[in-house]
């Protein structure tokens, strides 16, 4: 194995051309290009420019350690282990990056311009991604990070924002694409999470997670007995959540003014977990029964929506027992039943938005007193 340095600033890293590489920090140019085995770095004495890659760039791990250089694909660039940004600008282009892993936790200013292209990560049994500090990260294009370990060992970690989560904008989304070994995501600023081909454990491990896109589990795979807190938290468009008959045994929030979070099938949640919806729109599937542990809706005065995903065909929510409360939530074509009591008062600015049934939108209890919509009231017993 041996140490390539770029220098000379912009030039094309191919399998053969020396013209740019050292073997020292800031040396005289000459060395071989970088074979399969060897370790590459682009620091500060890297010159200024771009360096472009093309057919035959190969490397077993890279880092990118400069703001006067960035490292652009113009072709699909594999490594067998660790890529590094420290700081400076990896553009992708349409192409693929392959690393074994992918760390990039500091405060630095760096760019992932994904464009159309991909991140590929193909290590298992580690930390497979780390922006854990996302402070001055900028994520530009669709980003998108495949995770394709096959095997069955292991532990695979995701550490997203957990220390400085992302702003919405700058999340990236994670496709676990094989595998049968456990997934630990620590995201407090995730996209997308599709499990689509997995069929190993998501872990309980990793507390809350904040979802701004979509949630897709596999038939193959399992969860936790207690997979955390899931928020979905988009300000806009609509994201879609496919359980696949797989049981959430975690709380689910839903906090993203603006958001439609839809369900493509039936949801079950874990007989003790609360049902949230503070911001946004959430629609159940039509014609589906939705269990959940307990429902009720966040603080504040912002109106929220739950609703069915067919307009004029009703959805189901189930709850077993307690009584649910709902303050300021515009409710269609939704049924309550379960056992539970379910208060919708519409003096607490509920909405009833019609076809609904199972809801109490008329009574609201003070004191000693209950009084319906028309302000006639009665003493209790």
């Amino acid at each position: 194995m041996a140490a390539r340095f770029w220098v000379g600033g912009s030039g094309t890293w191919n399998a053969s051309s020396t013209a740019n590489w050292s073997a020292t920090s800031g040396g005289a140019s000459g060395a071989s290009a970088p074979v399969a085995a060897d370790t590459v770095t682009f620091d500060s004495a890297s010159g200024t420019g771009t360096c472009t890659t093309a057919s035959g760039a190969t490397c077993a791990s890279a880092t990118l350690n400069t703001t006067t250089l960035g490292l652009t694909l113009g072709a699909s660039l594999t490594m067998s282990g660790l890529f590094t940004l420290t700081t400076g600008t990896l553009t992708l282009g349409t192409f693929t990056l392959t690393a074994g892993t992918f760390s990039s936790t500091n405060t630095n200013a760096r760019t992932i311009a994904f464009d159309t292209g991909n991140i590929t990560l193909t290590s298992g049994s580690t930390n497979m991604w780390n922006t854990d500090t996302s402070t001055n990260l900028t994520v530009t294009g669709t980003p998108v990070v495949n995770s394709t370990y096959s095997g069955s060992t292991g532990t695979r970690n995701f550490f997203v924002g957990n220390a400085a989560p992302p702003a919405e904008a700058n999340t990236i989304s994670f496709n676990v694409s094989a595998g049968s070994d456990t997934v630990v995501m620590y995201g407090a600023g995730l996209r997308d999470i599709n499990f689509t081909g997995f069929s190993g454990t998501w872990s309980a491990t990793g507390g809350t997670k904040t979802l701004y896109g979509s949630l897709t589990l596999s038939t193959g795979m399992s969860l936790a007995a207690s997979i955390g807190t899931l928020t979905f938290a988009a300000t806009s468009g609509t994201k879609t959540i496919t359980t696949n008959n797989k049981t959430i045994d975690g709380v689910i929030t839903f906090n993203g003014i603006g958001g439609t979070f839809q369900f493509a099938d039936a949801l079950t949640q874990g007989s003790t977990r609360a049902f949230t919806i503070t911001n946004g729109t959430v629609r159940l599937k039509d014609g589906t029964t939705n269990t959940v542990g307990s429902f009720t809706t966040g603080a504040g005065t912002t109106q929220r929506f739950l609703q069915s995903t067919v307009a004029g065909t009703r959805t189901t929510i189930s709850d077993s027992s307690g009584t649910n409360t709902a303050t300021y939530l515009t409710i269609q074509d939704v049924a309550a039943t379960g056992g539970a009591a379910w208060q919708a008062f519409l003096s607490s600015g509920n909405v009833d938005g019609g076809n609904n049934t199972g809801w109490d939108f008329n009574l609201l209890q003070t004191g000693r007193y209950m009084y319906n919509v028309r302000k006639s009231k009665r003493i209790l017993p």
